[in-house]
């Protein structure tokens, strides 16, 4: 964990150009209490409309230790909300279960769902659970923001001026948005853009002429005509793959006819299907049943929802993958089922450093407290092929995107826990490895020269799982790899050595998952991904804003990157979070091949 200080503040500057980063106060700055600011019902010569206030857990770098966070990624733990600084990195490096405000100048300038670029004028404000809710509920674009370090409090509060502060900002997005989608494609929505940026410029400067109720309304119907523009800007393209990944759910094929028709609606081409997923096939599975595994998910009993899936989608010119768990097998304990997986081969079971003499089930508490199988294991790599040959041969599926194709995450190297939390200490692989190698991997320590053979050992296990899957899918479906983006955290924190697989020939496409709703930090991420695959590997950026619950200008802006960067097209995480807001932004124009 990076080094921390203790910082505090007498008083709290009341005025945009505060930042967590300032440690100076101008001499005519008045001095106001967060009881004051709680208290006011004006601030800044201005109305206020709504304020609210939430505790800090922790401050990165300043005044708090943070342990409850040790071994979450961006040392954010389970229910905090926590303030990151630019000297703490380029990224807050959170997952995908939180929400993320970006802080200019005491203003937020931008709304994120994880590991947001962190502002050198600024800070990032990140919650998780009930955190999370304080930040959606609370901070829009031109909240005032304020840091009470003293007291670890924030404080919100918005004014007709954050009103006309996000119609500014809106327009600006518009405008650029607008910019950019023009150099690339033909757009037929154009003079539609051109007159809602108008209307929305003619609502600002009326914001600005009226009083504080009139100058809100205003506002907010600037915001509005703005989102229109950006909703005409992006124009459809037919030669695109338009996905979805979806957990399936339906139990009749009226309830798939149901979802499909709506996928379809929203201009949804190819669905990457969930069809084994927690240790279960979603089909009553010929292989599940020869090792006497339960041999089809009980959830979908009497009913094969595979096979409904691709008669209706082929019947809708719509493309089918399979979306495959390779090796997490799901977070129910295996007891609970005789016939699960690990109930039956409990030795298949994946184990880290600090468990290996643990007798029993490891779970892993960052990753939904879920167990996994071994991939150093060949009796596993034969057993999933399995699956998937059985697939392929029975359903006449599209493609296969295998999911978990890697190690379970260990944290950075960076922290005093990477060591005892890196998991491959199986009694399998030990054996192996020591034969191999001549030293059992339990006693090897981090920066030993052994390390890098025990990391190549892992990595290579995971390569030779995806060769016999492409032996298994070659000529037969499309074989793609769900992939995390940062090379160096994928390759340290889960073995995961993508770039030898996309320049070898070991699958057809890769789909990362982009795990931010910020388009700044997405188009970073995307074009160093382009930067180290070869050029005959197709890629799918897996988009996520709408499982963090963004504004759906950031899934349009991420699309608009992905096209600028000569992507193939782009999968949307996931259906069951995609809301009414986002299905209406996509069938506009962007999915669908005519405007409204």
């Amino acid at each position: 964990m990076r080094r921390v200080f203790k910082l505090s503040l007498i008083s709290i500057v009341l005025f945009n150009v505060f930042s967590v980063q300032n440690t100076a106060m101008a001499a005519s700055a008045p001095m106001i209490s967060t009881w004051e600011v709680d208290n006011r019902s004006t601030l800044n010569n201005e109305r206020v409309i709504s304020k609210s206030s939430y505790k800090i857990s922790a401050i990165y770098p300043s005044n708090v230790i943070n342990a409850q966070g040790a071994g979450f990624p961006g040392y954010r733990g389970p229910g905090q909300m926590v303030v990151y600084k630019q000297n703490f990195g380029r990224t807050t490096g959170t997952n995908e279960f939180g929400k993320e405000a970006v802080v200019e100048n005491g203003k937020v300038v931008k709304l994120t769902g994880a590991n947001s670029l962190i502002p050198k004028n600024g800070y990032v404000i990140s919650g998780h659970g009930s955190a999370k809710k304080w930040i959606t509920n609370n901070l829009k674009i031109g909240t005032n923001i304020i840091i009470d370090e003293e007291n670890k409090t924030i404080i919100a509060y918005t004014t007709p001026e954050s009103f006309r502060f996000s119609a500014k900002e809106k327009i600006k997005e518009a405008e650029e948005f607008f910019d950019n989608a023009k150099k690339m494609q033909e757009n037929p929505g154009e003079k539609k853009a051109k007159y809602y940026i108008k209307k929305a410029k003619q609502d600002l400067r009326k914001s600005n002429r009226a009083n504080d109720n009139m100058a809100v309304s205003y506002a907010k119907s600037s915001i509005e005509m703005s989102k229109i523009a950006i909703n005409y800007s992006l124009p459809y393209i037919e030669n695109e793959l338009k996905g979805t990944w979806i957990r399936p759910t339906e139990k009749n094929i009226y309830e798939v006819r149901r979802t499909l028709d709506s996928m379809q609606a929203i201009g949804i081409n190819s669905i990457f299907l969930e069809t084994y997923f927690h240790g279960y096939t979603i089909f009553p599975s010929k292989t599940m049943r020869s090792y006497n595994f339960t041999e089809q998910n009980p959830i979908f009993a009497g009913f094969d929802p595979l096979r409904a899936y691709v008669t209706e989608a082929h019947a809708r010119n719509m493309k089918v993958h399979v979306w495959f768990e390779s090796f997490y097998v799901g977070n129910k304990h295996p007891n609970n089922d005789p016939n699960s997986i690990l109930s039956i081969k409990p030795e298949w079971g994946n184990k880290n450093k600090a468990n290996a003499a643990k007798q029993g089930y490891v779970t892993h508490p960052v990753e939904h407290n879920g167990y996994f199988l071994d991939p150093a294991n060949p009796e596993i790599h034969n057993f999933l092929v399995l699956i998937v040959k059985e697939i392929i041969s029975n359903y006449g599926v599209d493609g296969i995107n295998l999911d978990y194709i890697r190690y379970p995450s260990a944290q950075k190297a960076t922290s005093a826990g990477y060591e005892a939390s890196n998991w491959g200490y199986t009694s399998y692989a030990r054996e192996e490895f020591k034969k191999l190698y001549g030293v059992d991997p339990i006693n090897i320590k981090y920066k030993d020269d052994m390390w890098y053979k025990w990391n190549e050992y892992r990595q290579n296990k995971i390569t030779i799982y995806l060769s016999k899957m492409r032996k298994a899918a070659r000529n037969k479906a499309v074989l793609s790899a769900v992939v995390f983006p940062d090379y160096k955290t994928a390759l340290e924190t889960k073995q995961q050595n993508w770039i030898k697989w996309t320049n070898g020939d070991y699958l057809d496409a890769i789909t990362p998952l982009i795990l931010t709703a910020d388009d700044a930090l997405f188009e970073i991420m995307l074009k160093e991904i382009k930067t180290k695959i070869s050029s005959g590997t197709t890629v799918y950026p897996g988009l996520f804003v709408g499982f963090m619950e963004g504004e759906t200008e950031d899934l349009l802006k991420q699309i608009n990157v992905s096209r600028s960067l000569k992507s193939s097209g782009v999968i949307l995480f996931d259906w069951a979070h995609l809301d009414n807001k986002y299905k209406d932004a996509l069938k506009f124009c962007v999915f669908t091949s005519t405007c409204k």
